[in-house]
């Protein structure tokens, strides 16, 4: 299980005077950590032992900020370039400084390093000593030593068969004919399975579920793309070969705890969690549907994985129907600070907090060079510590479970095909993201079967390692990496993409009254247009305090969210980023090839 204290923690204490206390470094043995006193006048630093630290918290006398007030975390956009200039001149001195760890921690060491500071950047000790004091107190990110922001969080991740000939007894008189259950129709089986479960599992109900929606003449309108569903088909699989599959299939079940490890398993080792993270995109082979009215093929979903260089355990996810692209990349980082429970809870798939502790960020990530762009990664430097590697490539950790599943093409492979597979048209996105999940969390807790599982060598690897892993709000990494999209504030309300919005602000500052007085404006809103929670997550970023969003709402359509944009009242849409498992019998998730 992953150690409680992370570097950038906040601990509180109450008593024997009220102070907070940031964790700014921790020795790769997790014997002592460094502390700095966030209401402190000087640069001075504290060293306590990490067992006395933990203590507190299990005894009470500390407790653990969930919400850091203190982070900064900036739009690159709209910083000015004179605030700019002055980071960039501060992060010089202290990139420098901070890399000597725990040098830069010891009072004679640190006097040393800036008195030779002084006299090579001509800057003053008072100077060296304020950029410090910034630098520790805002979150350790060159964003922390931007000038004049207001330190605001954002509150509110088998025998085969031959063609022709029939396995098995002959059917009864009158019975249909019946087909062999190959690897594809076992695909079906395992799709089904996974997609039709509840909190209360009816074998007989997956199974006419799966004959309506994948057993029926299924063909594509080239015109339209819609899917036309015509009677079912005869060929189908019995009851009985459906429920003996799902007998012989991997149940996907939490690895026992505890799981120790061979005293030499990882002796040649290098790392610990959290020190890079690669991201790989893949598409999958199976059409989806639309998921507004489940008529039309959508094309072929792409999927982005991030995972642990060390430990190879899948961190966070991202499911788009768009060609593979950065802004992309950027949402499935995102999904790694997000609450893995609560995410996998929303898809029907409830487990345990140890199952998949991901909620983190890393220190470094490794980019492959089809999913390079954008800012090449500036924003998640200056915002979140975290450094871009480009040009790596990455292999997709969870494959084998994913094509237990579906079969696995090309990033850039052809999003559409003329022919329908037996899982093509039956799928919606989110049905899709239920299974990936699944697939994630098989590979997490059962890994090749070769050695010791992703979710071992996490724990294994932070216990006796310790952990390079920085952890933010969720909301504040995801509203931070979201795309930005121009939308016009209207008389009815917010509008974009032909739909309208409200806020808070909007509300407070009489904004549609405005609108319809003065006329129509343009504002910049946050949101993935593709993500899991499509326009149910919509952000007004707020330009006079840095980090600081607006939760929008839905509203009822109205005429002006009929009226599209014209060219004079708004420039051309922006897509730059800025910075549930039910427990049912025998349910099989993957199945054994």
């Amino acid at each position: 299980m992953l150690h409680t204290l992370l570097r950038n923690d906040l601990l509180q204490y109450a008593a024997p005077r009220r102070r907070t206390l940031r964790v700014l470094w921790i020795d790769p043995a997790r014997t002592l950590a460094w502390l700095f006193d966030m209401d402190g006048k000087g640069c001075d630093v504290e060293q306590a032992r990490m067992a006395e630290l933990e203590s507190d918290l299990a005894a009470g006398r500390a407790c653990r900020l969930a919400d850091d007030p203190w982070l900064v975390v900036a739009d690159q956009e709209t910083i000015k370039p004179g605030h700019l200039a002055l980071r960039e001149r501060a992060w010089a001195i202290v990139a420098a400084l901070t890399g000597d760890e725990p040098g830069i921690y010891e009072p004679r060491r640190r006097g040393q390093m800036i008195a030779e500071y002084t006299a090579r950047h001509g800057v003053s000790h008072p100077t060296i000593y304020r950029y410090l004091r910034r630098y520790w107190q805002r979150g350790q990110t060159p964003n922390a030593l931007l000038p004049d922001y207001s330190n605001s969080g954002a509150r509110g991740k088998t025998r085969s068969s031959t063609a022709g000939i029939k396995r098995g007894r002959p059917r009864r008189d009158g019975a249909p004919p019946g087909i062999n259950v190959d690897e594809p129709m076992r695909r079906v089986f395992r799709v089904a399975a996974a997609t039709y479960t509840g909190t209360r599992f009816s074998r007989r109900g997956a199974y006419e579920a799966m004959l309506r929606e994948f057993f029926c003449e299924r063909r594509v309108m080239p015109e339209t793309l819609h899917v036309v569903r015509a009677s079912a088909s005869d060929a189908v699989p019995s009851f009985g070969q459906f429920s003996y599959w799902l007998d012989q299939g991997r149940i996907l079940r939490p690895a026992p705890r505890p799981l120790p490890l061979p005293p030499h398993a990882l002796v040649e080792a290098e790392g610990r969690p959290g020190a890079a993270f690669q991201v790989a995109a893949v598409r999958a082979d199976v059409q989806l549907l639309a998921g507004g009215e489940r008529r039309r093929l959508a094309g072929r979903p792409v999927i982005y994985l991030v995972s642990d260089m060390f430990s190879g355990m899948v961190t966070g996810f991202h499911v788009s129907l768009e060609a593979p692209a950065w802004r992309h990349a950027l949402m499935a980082l995102a999904n790694c600070a997000a609450d893995k429970p609560r995410q996998a809870l929303r898809h029907g798939r409830p487990i345990a907090a140890q199952d998949w502790p991901c909620r983190h960020l890393p220190e470094r990530l490794l980019v492959p060079g089809a999913l390079a762009g954008g800012d090449g990664g500036r924003a998640l430097q200056d915002n979140f510590g975290v450094r871009c590697l480009t040009g790596i490539p990455a292999e997709v950790p969870a494959r084998a479970a994913l094509e237990r599943r579906f079969g696995l093409l090309r990033a850039d492979a052809p999003a559409m095909s003329a022919e329908l597979a037996p899982l093509d048209g039956a799928l919606d996105i989110h049905q899709f993201r239920r299974l990936v999940i699944d697939a994630i969390l098989e590979h997490n807790l059962q890994g090749t079967g070769d050695g010791p599982a992703p979710l071992q060598l996490w724990d294994w690897g932070a216990r006796e390692r310790g952990a390079a892993l920085k952890q933010y709000a969720e909301e504040v990494v995801r509203c931070a990496l979201l795309p930005l999209h121009d939308a016009l504030v209207t008389e009815e309300g917010i509008s974009l993409d032909g739909q309208l919005y409200t806020c808070a602000k909007a509300v407070d500052e009489r904004w549609f009254e405005r609108a319809r007085q003065r006329g129509r404006w343009v504002v910049r809103l946050a949101y993935d247009e593709h993500g899991e929670h499509m326009g149910d997550r919509v952000y007004l970023p707020d330009p006079a305090a840095p980090m600081r969003f607006h939760a929008c709402q839905p509203v009822l359509r109205g005429p002006a969210a009929a009226q599209p944009f014209t060219r004079a009242e708004t420039p051309a849409r922006r897509t730059q980023p800025t910075g549930q498992y039910a427990s049912f019998e025998r349910i099989v998730a993957g199945f054994a090839t």
